[in-house]
């Protein structure tokens, strides 16, 4: 397969019915990559405060020990031990999904919204008397000396307390086990219609399938590091890095302001009241870029130029819309209105999806043998049977812990469109650093208003914040690359994969709890780790302190304003596609839009532009040959990074411990 994603792959040219099967050992080397995939950055951020693993989809938890398994196979190579592709696929597929578990990607998020209304309940935040009376006891710990000796750390050879987690960790377990796996069924029956009906890109998967010696330009990681370009790409990340570490031992030599953690970040003031230009320089982003179509990247750089005109112009005629959410668009006219975006982006793909949809419904209730699910994960009807069953018992999840029908529906649908509308994003994109425009608790907030949802439906609302992990889904978008990536293994090993990812992720998710849990007992406690959100600084407390203040006012109706900017940015998402298919050639996707006023792409967009102009004049002189010639430049670039931040995370352990520096950090 060619990694030019200006030509869309073939529906299945990697998959060859005499490629090697999924063995056992590449199944318990998986399943170990999942367990010590979460652990191993938990800790560097937790205990070491160093590099965190948890800012990008594409996570260094599962990078860093799967670019050592590909080190270790150059020399089983030798003895003819090596694992055979199909085989290091597996290995990255469940260890790829398995690291959406740890640090402060998803740990946080669930453990703080457990404890936090407990432990920092006080007379002036009313957690207490407002918010506990209605968070059951098989979803929250109520105990408070339960929550303070997590926070606080016990006396050595205390108990743990099994008879408070234990109930609350299985009902949350079984809860975000059907959240996986409805996004595990999205992604299966998606997968043939992005992939050979519109024929995405899937820079991510087409930089993993360079990796494990499958795409055709490139073997194996043995033939990538004799390749001139290869070297050059990672020497130059790597020696910029390593200075940069080398200057943590000393106050005289100064830092190299380029690959170089929040050091690196450069802000340029625009006007009064305009959000800031940032020319901050994102490996990730750059690199994964060579691999995504032009007018994708023109449109994401193009639209970001857009919203921060847009929101200088709301902020100085005082367009007031009161406070931006947690975890959504900077300014929240924007917000709501690339989320409206969002809706017909998402809506709009299920429409041109149509004939495939109806394929599976011919599949699944009239059993049509014309119709072929053999190469899929799991087959139509089980996937469909997963999803409508999982479904239904998400629902009766919320509605048992005391959550309305109408509200529980409203933020199905928000999921919906996020979950999906961020896995095609990065599948389409490969932009692995992203937010979603809005949370789906602040559609269904404003939406309802507190006097349609009451303290008891707004009390469950605010426990899904645990799904919100940092806003980027919980696991869509690491499911979505599953199936593309299978198309590459032999078609029987396939049936294997969706079962093993799923174990694998929950097995994931305990041992990271589990660590978490001893750490904050017999360790440090949780008000020691590092992260001020344990600290009562974000996370749980804010959203908590949010609820209250509008339980408390009780008569907030529907949000017509915010609303109202949604049905803007659905129709001009919809004016888009009317030109795109109008005119050929129109530059503009609507994907730019969906997700310009997003935080991080203040961060994202400079880098996006860079990559824009170099393939552009790659393309434009040297043709798709020059295009594929340079392919292992960039390839090494994010290998010298992942070794760069190797090297960092080590001398944090050997020299820093608990001082640790960040690397590698939110962009």
């Amino acid at each position: 397969m060619s990694a030019n994603p200006e030509i869309a792959p073939a529906a299945a040219s990697e998959s060859s019915e005499g490629s090697t099967f999924i063995t056992k050992r590449a199944l318990i080397v998986g399943v170990l990559l999942a367990i010590v995939g979460p652990v191993w950055p938990t800790y560097t951020s937790f205990i070491l405060h160093s590099s965190r693993a948890d800012h990008s989809h594409l996570s260094l938890a599962m990078l860093i020990p799967f670019v050592f398994l590909l080190i270790i196979n150059t020399f089983l190579e030798r003895w003819r031990l090596a694992f055979s592709p199909t085989e290091l696929l597996t290995i990255c597929c469940i260890g790829m999904v398995a690291a959406v578990m740890q640090g402060e990607f998803f740990l946080v998020w669930f453990m703080g919204m457990l404890t936090m209304p407990a432990y920092f309940a006080s007379p002036e935040n009313r957690f207490e008397e407002i918010l506990l009376p209605h968070m059951p006891d098989w979803t929250t710990i109520t105990n408070r000396s339960v929550v303070q000796g997590f926070y606080e750390g016990i006396v050595p050879d205390t108990p743990f307390p099994w008879p408070e987690w234990g109930t609350v960790l299985f009902w949350w377990g079984t809860f975000i086990g059907a959240v996986m796996t409805v996004n595990l069924c999205l992604s299966v029956l998606l997968r043939k219609q992005w992939m050979e009906h519109e024929r995405l890109s899937f820079p991510v998967a087409s930089f993993l399938l360079e990796l494990t010696g499958v795409s055709g330009t490139s073997r194996t990681l043995r033939t990538l590091v004799q390749n001139k370009l290869f070297k050059a790409g990672f020497l130059i990340t790597f020696v910029i890095i390593a200075y940069n570490v080398s200057t943590w031992f000393t106050i005289a030599m100064p830092m190299i302001p380029f690959l170089a953690g929040r050091y690196g970040r450069h802000v340029i003031p625009v006007a009064p009241g305009f959000p800031s230009l940032v020319t901050t320089f994102v490996l990730l982003t750059f690199c994964l870029g060579y691999f995504t179509k032009l007018e994708v990247l023109f449109s994401l750089w193009f639209f970001h130029l857009v919203q921060i005109v847009q929101a200088g112009i709301f902020n100085r005629i005082g367009v007031d819309m009161g406070a931006v959410d947690p975890w959504s668009s900077s300014h929240p006219a924007i917000g709501w209105e690339t989320f409206g975006g969002m809706i017909v982006f998402v809506l709009w793909g299920f429409w041109i999806a149509r004939h495939h949809f109806v394929e599976i419904y011919r599949k699944v209730f009239l059993k049509d043998d014309d119709v072929d699910d053999s190469e899929e994960l799991m087959t139509y009807r089980t996937s469909v049977l997963l999803l409508v069953g999982c479904s239904l018992f998400i629902i009766f999840w919320l509605s048992r812990a005391g959550m309305d029908l109408l509200p529980i529906l409203g933020w199905c649908f928000a999921m919906l469109i996020l979950h999906v509308g961020m896995a095609r994003i990065v599948v389409e994109s490969g932009l692995v650093y992203l937010r979603v425009p809005i949370t789906a608790q602040a559609f269904t907030w404003h939406a309802f208003g507190i006097g349609n949802l009451g303290p008891a439906s707004a009390t469950v609302l605010t426990l899904t914040n645990t799904l919100v992990s940092d806003g980027k889904t919980v696991g869509i978008t690491q499911m979505a690359h599953v199936p593309r990536l299978s198309m590459a293994m032999a078609r029987k090993s396939r049936k294997v994969l969706a079962p093993v990812v799923l174990v694998g992720t929950m097995l994931g998710a305990a041992a990271a709890i589990g660590y978490v849990l001893y750490q904050g007992y017999y360790g440090p406690g949780a008000y020691n780790f590092g992260t001020g959100v344990f600290k009562g600084g974000g996370g749980a407390v804010r959203f908590s302190d949010l609820a209250v203040g509008r339980i408390q006012d009780g008569t907030t109706a529907t949000d017509w304003d915010r609303v109202s900017w949604m049905f803007v940015g659905g129709i001009f998402t919809a004016g888009l596609y009317y030109l795109r298919y109008r005119f050929t050639g129109f530059p503009l996707h609507p994907i730019g839009f969906t997700i310009c006023g997003m935080v991080e792409m203040q961060d994202n967009a400079f880098s996006l532009f860079l990559m824009w102009a170099v393939k552009l004049v790659i393309i434009k002189v040297g043709g798709l040959e020059r295009y594929r010639q340079y392919t292992p430049f960039f390839i090494g670039m994010i290998m010298g990074y992942i070794g760069g931040i190797t090297l960092g995370i080590g001398a944090d352990f050997l020299f820093f411990p608990g001082e640790g520096h960040e690397i590698h950090c939110d962009p």
